[in-house]
């Protein structure tokens, strides 16, 4: 089993800002998307094929989670987190990775794969 899709509700003002973030990290760009009546959103797809959508949270909460990315390139999407300014990750206490907070405030640890 792999899990294939991602969806965070995420407030209106943060919403391009969390796509460009997710896309740094997926090495990826986000693309808007809008299904019929629906709401304009983004999507971003990793190589692996994992999809994350990001839907703006409307009258429900904004997704609250921790979110873990394991790989061999994760000095590389940190790199980009912090050239691109969408933020600061910080090595892990056992410095096997890096955690940093997403536009909104989600926990998000990249992890070197073992």
């Amino acid at each position: 089993m792999k899990l294939s899709l991602i969806v965070l509700y995420v407030p209106p003002p943060t919403l391009d800002r969390a796509a460009a973030f997710y896309g740094a990290i997926l090495d990826a760009e986000p693309v808007a998307e809008k299904h019929g009546d629906g709401p304009r959103h983004w999507s971003v797809t990793g190589a692996d094929g994992l999809v994350m959508e990001l839907y703006p949270r409307g009258s429900r909460p904004h997704t609250a989670t921790r979110l873990e990315f394991h790989g061999p390139d994760m000095d590389d999407a940190v790199q980009r987190l912090m050239d691109r300014a969408y933020a600061l990750p910080e090595r892990t206490r056992d410095g096997a990775g890096w955690w940093v907070s997403d536009p909104i405030g989600n926990t998000v640890v990249l992890l070197h794969e073992v």
